[in-house]
């Protein structure tokens, strides 16, 4: 059984609860807030026995084994490196932190304590994403040629904390949703990115950071992807991901519109898909196993540094106005763990 202790019990904490509720190899031991309301609550609903009103009080706990840290992205550096210092395994929410000395940071500390680190990018574990992934990786559409990954939405400005419209503090368009969009469209191209070219700015609020991103993004197997993130005032929403093929194309959605359709002959059919039985069921099933099976975990702490990388380089581009050649741009990046992967799910 792996035990869990949840740092932080804001809205995303409750779909953790959710999906570990879900799993029998896994609980949630003890929940950690400052708040003592909070703590309550989620103590009564979802039966957890232990409850303290700081992380530090947490991680004492030697029950708890592994800690999902999910409250502001401001924090995520310091709370990441003082669980796994305390010999806890960590699932961080996205984005991974403000900068790549941070996400190195947080690295080095998962290897200095023999833990696993990973980062909350949720696209990997959709039932749409993963059916349509599948369908990549079986080669029927041939190779991929390019892809479009949308994720527009209304940016709920007058209910947001002031944390998250403020860039200063990890906030804004960009680091809250298009981190998923970019994850979701390096991960269908199969490839490590070699540059960037962006537009970034803020067209639909008053706040102190971006709502409104498009980004191209080169990638090192020749190909080239693009991500468009907006946080609109008004609008209907759109979450879908696009990918044309040499063989047929291919189009999916998990959120507002639920679908995965492939095209071929110039007609778009669906393909069934399963559905967890709570959003993040399979996220946490994979956090669970990469801990029980000693293998590197799918969205880890390097593959989860270079997505940061592409939304910096994405904002430098931007304020620029020119392409960005990554910081190991013109190399590929390899696995340095020496940890054996898992067969169904890695970096590509």
């Amino acid at each position: 059984m792996l035990n869990v202790g949840i740092i932080g019990l804001g809205g995303i904490a409750r779909s953790h609860c959710e999906a570990i509720a879900t799993l029998d190899d896994v609980r949630v031991l003890a929940v950690a807030d400052l708040l003592e309301e909070p703590r309550q609550r989620y103590m009564r609903q979802y039966d957890i026995p232990r409850g303290y009103a700081s992380h530090t009080e947490l991680l004492q706990d030697d029950d708890v084994d592994a800690v999902a840290v999910v409250l502001g992205h401001q924090l995520h550096h310091r709370l990441t490196i003082d669980s796994l210092n305390a010999g806890k395994h960590v699932l961080v929410e996205k984005p991974m932190a403000l900068s790549l000395e941070h996400c190195d940071a947080m690295i080095a500390a998962a290897d200095a304590n023999n833990r696993k680190l990973m980062v909350g990018l949720t696209q990997h574990f959709y039932p749409t994403s993963i059916t349509a992934k599948s369908i990549l990786d079986s080669g029927e559409l041939g190779p991929v040629i390019t892809a479009v990954c949308y994720m527009s939405k209304n940016w709920n400005h007058a209910d947001r904390r002031p944390q998250y419209r403020s860039r200063f503090h990890g906030g804004g368009m960009l680091l809250a949703n298009g981190v998923h969009v970019v994850d979701r469209l390096t991960w269908l191209m199969g490839s490590q990115a070699v540059s960037v070219s962006a537009a970034i700015g803020t067209h639909a609020h008053y706040q102190a950071s971006d709502d409104s991103d498009v980004i191209f993004v080169r990638y090192k197997n020749g190909r080239a992807g693009v991500a468009v993130a907006v946080g609109f005032a008004d609008g209907a929403s759109d979450y879908s991901g696009q990918v044309i093929c040499a063989n047929g194309t291919l189009k999916f959605s998990h959120h507002y519109e639920e679908y995965v359709r492939v095209g071929k002959g110039d007609v778009w059919e669906d393909v069934p898909f399963t559905r967890p039985p709570a959003e993040f069921t399979d996220e946490w099933r994979a956090f669970a196993e990469s801990i029980a099976r000693d293998i590197e975990p799918p969205t880890h702490g390097p593959y989860a540094r270079h997505i940061m990388e592409i939304l910096f380089a994405a904002e430098q581009s931007a304020i620029t106005g020119r392409e960005v050649l990554l910081e190991g741009g013109t190399e590929w990046t390899h696995q340095t763990s020496g940890t054996p992967i898992h067969p169904d799910h890695g970096w590509v």
